[in-house]
């Protein structure tokens, strides 16, 4: 199962990063709870990293990327091998016979070269190991404070902790933030995780470029099936300049939609034939 909730950030950055002034202090809680704010975020993130080692179930879904432009309608289907992703629609049109068939081609292509697979196999693990170690920060990074209950969600604001010394670059930046988490108490899992960069990020005193104050991100989950939780929402909004003025301008709006499971030693070339056979109902309706 990927554990993907903290968007990485876009950075290479091999150097010191200079620190931004240590917030003030959080304001005092309110009314008392049966369990610190800090504790109840630890149980739900080991709860998360137990939930993503254990889990193996593989699922098949809609995207709606509706940033970076073109807004693009995706069917995705996990399998033990890694994704397949078929392009369906742009800016709300169907693909024209030319881009289907190009899209078909870019599918075979991708099944047949197992070279690319292993890249993006590789490229995928990458990516969650390190979400994973951002996500293992929350409740050492950031000070929670418990804001508001509805039913079995509750959600704290945080923002860092001056106390904590990040490792690298990207937790750095990810340590930098404001925000709010949603958790749901009754069955220990995260709703939402929302981050807004408040300050800015100088890099190497800004000497190697900056993040600009007011990059977020937003991350949302809910379940789809008993005990399953899928991301359903990720958006981020990140802007700025690295060395030799590459621009940063990572602006990503994704709903995910339309769960359903597949079979756990499902083939890539099983799923091609499933998206076939989709592409196939809906064109008869």
């Amino acid at each position: 199962m990927r554990l993907r909730f903290i968007p990485l950030i876009p950075l290479v950055i091999a150097a010191t990063l200079a620190p931004l002034p240590a917030p003030p202090p959080p304001a005092a809680q309110g009314p008392a709870q049966t369990i610190a704010p800090n504790e109840l975020v630890r149980k739900v993130v080991a709860n998360e990293l137990a939930v993503s080692d254990q889990d193996h179930t593989h699922w098949m879904y809609r995207e709606l990327a509706k940033l970076p432009p073109p807004r693009k309608e995706k069917t995705v289907v996990e399998t033990r091998n890694g994704e397949l992703t078929c392009l369906e629609a742009i800016d709300g049109r169907p693909l024209t016979p030319d881009e289907r068939s190009a899209e078909d081609a870019r599918i075979r292509n991708y099944i047949a070269d197992n070279d690319e697979q292993r890249k993006a196999r590789r490229n995928s693990a990458s990516d969650d190991k390190q979400s994973e170690e951002l996500f293992s920060m929350l409740p050492d990074a950031f000070l929670f404070k418990y804001a508001e209950t509805s039913g079995d969600n509750v959600k704290l604001t945080f923002q860092p902790n001056p106390d904590f010394h990040a490792h690298d670059a990207e937790a750095f930046v990810f340590h930098k933030m404001d925000g709010y988490v949603v958790l749901n108490t009754k069955e220990n899992r995260l709703v939402e995780i929302a981050g807004k960069l408040t300050n800015g990020v100088l890099l190497l005193g800004g000497l190697l470029g900056h993040l600009d104050p007011g990059g977020t991100f937003d991350v949302r989950q809910e379940e789809v099936a008993p005990g399953h939780w899928k991301i359903a929402r990720l958006a981020v909004n990140m802007n700025g300049k690295v060395l030799f003025f590459k621009t940063i301008n990572e602006q990503q709006d994704e709903v995910h939609s339309h769960f359903a499971q597949v079979p756990e030693g499902l083939t890539l070339a099983q799923a091609e034939q499933m998206l076939h056979r989709q592409a196939v109902a809906k064109a008869g309706q």
